[in-house]
């Protein structure tokens, strides 16, 4: 170690300076080693389901996706389009979903990818088209007096949400 003592001035207070030699490669390679191995080593756990596991899985996740619009207490026609309306934002997730994997994917010839891509455009339009139809009917339910003011903000609130 090397101290460095400046001269004392009345105005700057006394400054010392200590070098240290620096490490070779190799202590620093096995400094982080020595830390790992030194640590304790974390231990996780792996979740397998079956097939008829993750289908009951998805099924009781629809149902209760949906509970809030069947205790809502909207008329039928009401919540049948509140439920067409969350399926097909759902469908068309999935496929915006498998459209950027699809474009991302570069094991497959560009002729195929692209006949893949407008496979699922064609169904995406379709989804959209079909979005927009149920939304249609909902706003012609909303607007043709059969709900309250009370009922159209809460079903409006409902098929905002996902």
């Amino acid at each position: 170690m090397i101290n460095l003592d400046a001269q004392r001035s009345s105005a700057l207070p006394l400054s010392t300076i200590s070098v240290e030699p620096r490490k070779s490669t190799d202590e620093v390679a096995q400094a982080p080693a020595n830390k790992s191995s030194a640590g304790t080593q974390v231990e996780g756990v792996k979740v397998s389901l079956s097939g008829v596991g993750l289908q009951k899985s998805a099924n009781d996740r629809a149902a209760n996706a949906n509970k809030d619009i069947e205790e809502s207490g909207l008329p039928d026609q009401v919540q049948k389009i509140l439920k067409m309306i969350r399926e097909l934002k759902q469908k068309i997730q999935e496929k915006q979903s498998e459209m950027q994997a699809l474009m991302a994917d570069q094991s497959m010839s560009p002729e195929t990818k692209q006949t893949k891509i407008g496979a699922l455009q064609a169904t995406l339009s379709t989804l959209t088209a079909s979005l927009m139809t149920a939304s249609a009917s909902l706003e012609k339910l909303s607007k043709n007096g059969s709900l309250s003011a009370a009922q159209v903000q809460q079903a409006a609130k409902l098929a905002m949400k996902s």
